[in-house]
């Protein structure tokens, strides 16, 4: 927050010079320049957020995923479930079981949702 703090002030400080010396409509498109600059932050601090945990253990796995603020939580019958990718340009993890499913590793690289793939499916049985 110092940072958003510093350029928000700097630019309403600049702002100011320019209406002292009689430019007064420079004030304005400053101000809704540091409130959408506030905005920015507040978007990204809750996309920073964001994450998809997955546990398993002897009878589930188990998906939550939190998605800004909002927290859904997935159970999935151990053994019963399937693990395959996407067919998207950009594929995910897929784990579903009969008309439950949800997709993951969107913040993961190729390689790694790969991995996270193999080791779901072995894990499955």
């Amino acid at each position: 927050m110092t940072v958003l703090g510093l350029i928000a002030g700097v630019s309403i400080c600049i702002s100011l010079v320019f209406w002292v010396i009689g430019a007064p409509l420079i004030l304005p498109f400053a101000l809704i320049e540091s409130l959408l600059l506030v905005a920015a932050f507040l978007y990204h601090a809750k996309a920073m957020c964001d994450f998809d945990e997955i546990t398993l253990n002897d009878r589930y796995l188990v998906v939550r995923q939190e998605r800004q603020g909002q927290t859904k939580e997935h159970q999935f019958t151990r053994g019963l479930f399937r693990v395959s990718m996407t067919d998207e340009p950009l594929p995910l993890v897929r784990v579903a079981e009969s008309d439950k499913r949800v997709e993951l590793g969107e913040w993961l690289l190729l390689k790694e949702r790969l991995s996270l793939c193999q080791v779901l499916r072995s894990t499955s049985t």
